[in-house]
């Protein structure tokens, strides 16, 4: 599985590369947005109980705004990466308000901050009064992003994003979680 997504990744990747030299006239940045990505990279988990490194998937990234002006956006992003524990899928994620800004017509940078969430993934929850929910401060989030398509109000971009969160666990533990991660995004304008 994960060397089938990394095959996809490149694949998309190359195929997106050769349309950089594409004119695009009209392409326009207003109003309303919405984004989706899906990536991969590691996640690092540390607390008094273990340590670990692990390779991981970030579906979805999600992430919604409104554009000040054509090359500034505030939004709320929900970032993230998925890691086992006891055998079950859980994600560390947050929920995060931030600005988007593109200093060049294809590049942007992306700062955001927020609320930590550790949690079962949602289709593992048997009994939601069992289940362990996780919540910290902060939660930082740094990302940059080339678009390697557009036509119209789409666009595809390429994304390497950090995200860094702390979740309070049971028992007055703590959970740190630090994130790199490789994405596809998927924007509407």
């Amino acid at each position: 599985m994960q060397k089938t997504f990394l095959i996809l990744l490149m694949l998309v990747g190359q195929l997106s590369y050769g349309q950089t030299n594409a004119k695009n006239e009209g392409h326009k940045r207003d109003g309303f947005t919405m984004g989706i990505g899906l990536g991969a990279g590691t996640l690092s988990l540390n607390s008094k109980q273990s340590n670990s490194t692990a390779f991981s998937v970030s579906l979805p990234n999600i992430k919604v705004g409104y554009m000040l002006k054509p090359n500034l956006e505030i939004l709320g992003l929900l970032p993230g990466a998925t890691y086992k524990s006891e055998g079950k899928d859980r994600g560390f994620e947050a929920f995060m308000l931030g600005a988007q800004y593109w200093p060049k017509e294809r590049w942007w940078i992306m700062g955001a901050a927020g609320l930590t969430f550790d949690a079962a993934a949602f289709y593992t929850v048997e009994d939601p009064a069992t289940a362990e929910f996780n919540f910290g401060l902060p939660a930082l989030s740094f990302a940059t992003g080339y678009e390697v398509w557009r036509k119209g109000r789409m666009a595809i971009d390429l994304q390497y994003r950090f995200f860094y969160g702390q979740a309070q666990l049971k028992n007055n533990g703590q959970r740190e979680g630090i994130a790199n991660m490789l994405i596809i995004g998927f924007n509407m304008y």
